[in-house]
């Protein structure tokens, strides 16, 4: 596969879960319907993976790995993943979640500048 062809796919995976992400962020804010239930479990996904919580799937696994540098501090994974399970986000939940919407943003943003670059 090419470059552009990888980066093409991982930018599906990236914005896959930043769509799911940001609607469950959307629902804290009182605007529940915006998130569905598939959103709900794709986010829940991407956290346990975070969080090194049982089986993985490759979509989550390969957009964790690119942030493992960028995500914040990896204590905090496990409360999210309750917070999540419960559908009960309080402000440390949310604040983390906010931080690794931030961090999947920038990562497709980069991967689009290197597919820009590789098709220039």
């Amino acid at each position: 596969m090419s470059s552009i062809g990888f980066d093409s796919c991982f930018f599906d995976r990236l914005d896959h879960f930043s769509r799911s992400l940001n609607h469950v962020l959307l629902a804290t804010k009182g605007k529940a319907a915006l998130a569905g239930e598939a959103d709900w479990r794709q986010t829940l996904e991407l956290v346990k993976t975070l969080s090194a919580q049982q089986g993985r799937s490759l979509a989550a696994s390969s957009v964790a790995a690119c942030l493992k540098g960028r995500r914040g501090v990896p204590g905090q994974w496990d409360v999210v993943v309750q917070a999540l399970e419960a559908r009960n986000l309080d402000p440390g939940a949310i604040k983390t979640l906010y931080a690794l919407a931030w961090s999947l943003d920038e990562e497709r943003a980069a991967v689009l500048a290197r597919m820009r670059q590789g098709h220039a």
